[in-house]
């Protein structure tokens, strides 16, 4: 049985225009698409903000120049057969580097599982017809 602990999550929602940039990821269960802003896990001693930044150069090269937190957001759910609970500071950010805004897709990288993926600037107004997490994204677009 696997150790049962809840994973604590720092997420960067950066937008241009009428667009939020998004994390491209495969369901390995349902091998459906799915979306969701870049970011990843807290390390103990770790504040959110520091592992959203390192996060986002380790995985686009990029520096974070501002972070807002928008809210606390926490999600349980089944992976691989598997109950599994996250919870995931959210914070809107901007990007030094322009590049990212001048580009429509391209590739990040995952440097603990050494795995590539897409990232791409999708239409707020067409999130609903993505599976996107979390769910509330458009509301906290919204608010952003």
């Amino acid at each position: 049985m696997p150790e049962e602990t809840i994973r604590p999550l720092a997420i960067g929602i950066p937008t241009r225009d009428e667009e939020v940039l998004l994390a491209e990821h495969e369901d390995p269960t349902s091998g459906e698409q799915f979306y969701r802003p870049v970011g990843g896990g807290i390390e103990f001693g770790e504040h959110s903000r520091e592992a959203l930044k390192r996060e986002f150069t380790e995985e686009l090269d990029v520096t974070v120049s501002e972070a807002t937190q928008l809210t606390t957001l926490e999600r349980t759910f089944t992976q691989d057969g598997e109950p599994a609970h996250e919870i995931w500071r959210c914070y809107h950010v901007s990007i030094v580097e322009d590049w990212p805004y001048e580009t429509d897709s391209f590739t990040a990288h995952e440097p603990e599982l050494d795995h590539e993926f897409p990232v791409r600037w999708i239409a707020i107004d067409e999130l609903d017809d993505h599976i996107v997490y979390p769910e509330s994204l458009p509301e906290l677009l919204e608010s952003a």
